[in-house]
């Protein structure tokens, strides 16, 4: 199993690639370059230049996160057929740096496409965790979108696939789609499709190729209250699962929280073993965490699970 680490918000810090390497990770999830206002591609000598400073710690660089925006394409915006166009050169400028596997950010600039209603919930020892509560904002106020709904949602997302897959399946790279984190809908207007197990089997059915796949987060489907190791088998068994997120929570929609990752409701060992039955192989890493004594970020806790993931996957490999 190949792991990753994002210890603080730059993934190319060198603290960051120094304690990666040190914790035994193999790989980087990184972020795209940092474009300026208005700008949607991402060029080939940024891509490179992230690559390079990877590598230089004895890191790969495979996956980007976060990028580049599509929500004009998804909102049906003025501009829509421009950043198609963008988002397609950004592919082909990715494959040509190396790298494999893109995840999408689709929300629109200044949207939380997390959101939780507090970040300082108490956990196990006193340690703060994020939670989320949908009573508290079932009722918030529309974004400037107003209300979008789930058709204009699917919609959307099918023009984006149909637009880009092809080129995605030419140059060699793969669209990852995150869930909807919280799996609840509608929040602020906005109708929030990714949500269930059945909708990832709708969305991998607009246009099949095996270019488009999952940014499987075991969170999210914790909190979507399915079976985590069933729903990694149901997609795994199909080479659905791109990149993993190793997470765990407490309870689920419409309220839940985050835990350690060895404190929460999901068996991580029968996870660990489902990853390996349906032969994927990363990268994973942990997702967000605990912030504990003395800490002022997830830090701590990501340590920390990076040598529970890798005591899970010994035991899965050692067969116990």
């Amino acid at each position: 199993m190949r792991f990753a680490v994002i210890l603080r918000n730059d993934p190319y810090s060198t603290e960051n690639l120094r304690i990666s390497k040190q914790l035994g990770c193999t790989d980087v999830i990184g972020q795209g370059p940092k474009l300026e206002p208005e700008a949607e591609v991402w060029e080939f000598g940024d891509l490179v230049r992230l690559k390079s400073r990877v590598e230089d710690f004895g890191l790969k660089l495979e996956v980007l996160e976060d990028g580049p925006h599509i929500e004009k394409i998804i909102l049906g915006l003025p501009g829509r057929d421009q950043q198609l166009e963008n988002f397609c050169r950004s592919l082909r400028n990715i494959a040509a740096a190396g790298i494999r596997t893109i995840k999408p950010q689709h929300m629109p600039p200044g949207w939380q496409k997390v959101i939780r209603t507090t970040d300082s919930m108490p956990t196990r020892g006193g340690a703060l965790s994020t939670a989320f509560d949908y009573a508290k904002v079932k009722d918030a106020p529309l974004t400037q979108y107003g209300t979008v709904s789930e058709e204009q949602m699917w919609e959307g997302l099918a023009h984006f696939l149909k637009g880009a897959l092809p080129v995605a399946e030419e140059v060699g790279v793969r669209i990852s789609l995150h869930p909807d984190d919280p799996p609840i809908s509608p929040m602020q207007g906005f109708a929030r499709i990714l949500r269930s197990v059945e909708a990832f089997d709708r969305m991998l059915e607009i246009r099949p190729s095996d270019n488009i796949g999952l940014m499987f987060c075991q969170g999210c489907f914790a909190e979507m209250g399915v079976n985590v190791p069933d729903a990694i088998r149901h997609f795994g068994k199909r080479g659905k699962i791109f990149v993993a997120h190793f997470r765990n929570v407490v309870g689920s929609v419409p309220k839940f929280q985050e835990t350690f990752h060895d404190d929460g409701k999901v068996d991580m060992l029968a996870a660990m073993r489902a990853y390996y039955e349906v032969g994927f192989e990363g990268p994973m890493r942990p997702d967000h965490g605990v912030i504990m004594e003395t800490d002022d970020s997830w830090k701590l806790a990501k340590i920390f699970a990076i040598g529970y993931m890798r005591g899970l996957a010994e035991a899965v490999e050692k067969g116990h």
